[in-house]
């Protein structure tokens, strides 16, 4: 299994990609973005603050180098909203849906 993981990371070096990550300040969406990111990959963030937090970005800055951290945008917006989410899907390949609440 690691194997096949450090393949599919070179590959994403060499073949960068746009994602999308919905809840990105959430604890799963800040970490996948932390490792996007650290592969060099372009990262867009859709988030409404609902259930997540700035700090989880505030640390993944922290952890990556400005360069990487230049490659993250973030749209303040709600899954639930047609035209967040069309303006979030823009040039995505990628999308990562960790947007959720609660139970």
């Amino acid at each position: 299994m690691t194997d096949r993981f450090e393949i599919v990371k070179q590959q994403l070096v060499q073949e960068p990609r746009t994602w999308l990550i919905t809840g990105v300040t959430g604890f799963i969406g800040s970490n996948l973005l932390e490792t996007l990111l650290k592969l060099d990959q372009k990262v867009v963030g859709l988030d409404n603050f609902a259930t997540g937090h700035q700090h989880n970005l505030d640390e993944v800055q922290s952890l990556v180098t400005p360069e990487q951290w230049n490659r993250f945008s973030f749209i303040e917006g709600d899954i639930r909203e047609f035209k967040d989410c069309a303006a979030a899907c823009e040039g995505v390949d990628n999308v990562l849906h960790q947007a959720a609440l609660g139970s």
